[in-house]
């Protein structure tokens, strides 16, 4: 199963529920957006607060496909700094939006073997 959850306040309480027994997670952001890559570390921290294991992770710098105002190496660093991979996707052209689900799914089913 895949949960959609957003960022906003008034789901806040929800988000444990979700988060607790994940195998894997994709924190996304927007590319054309700078605050929304400084959000990233809270919901890292609030997801590994709630799986109490390690889980493989992915941030996703969305919407490739716009004039970018995040640099590809200030984001690498961040993911980098929080232990996950990184990748630029376009929800609206699809790119590498197959190569995410894919590499989160690779990951989960590894993590399922050891």
């Amino acid at each position: 199963m895949i949960w959609d959850i957003g960022g906003q306040e008034q789901f806040a309480k929800l988000r444990t529920i979700y988060f607790k027994g994940s195998n894997g997670a994709l924190g996304v952001f927007d590319l054309t957006n700078p605050q929304s890559l400084l959000k990233l570390p809270g919901w890292i921290s609030s997801i590994k607060k709630s799986v109490k294991k390690s889980i493989p992770m992915i941030i996703l710098g969305n919407k490739s496909d716009l004039e970018h105002q995040v640099e590809r190496s200030e984001a690498e660093d961040l993911a980098r700094r929080l232990n996950c991979e990184y990748l630029e996707t376009s929800a609206k052209t699809g790119d590498n939006v197959e190569l995410a689900f894919e590499t989160i799914a690779k990951a989960c089913l590894h993590g399922m073997t050891e």
